[in-house]
């Protein structure tokens, strides 16, 4: 994660904000998108998991003539 605040502080120093609200705000943007991403990972492990389970329940797939 530190690729991305270092990102965030570089893009906000182009934007000609503050070094020291710069780095905050990178910091606060970095969290943010972690949160995201982890939300994102969970929600999708769950949806494999739930369609793993369906296809258990469902049983083997019928063999093609």
């Amino acid at each position: 994660m530190e690729d991305l605040r270092y990102k965030m502080i570089m893009a906000l120093n182009a934007a000609d904000i503050g070094n020291p609200i710069c780095e905050q705000a990178a910091e606060i943007c970095a969290e943010i998108a972690e949160q995201y991403c982890a939300e994102l990972h969970t929600a999708s492990t769950t949806a494999q998991l739930i369609t793993a389970g369906q296809q258990a329940a469902n049983g083997p797939a019928p063999a093609r003539a």
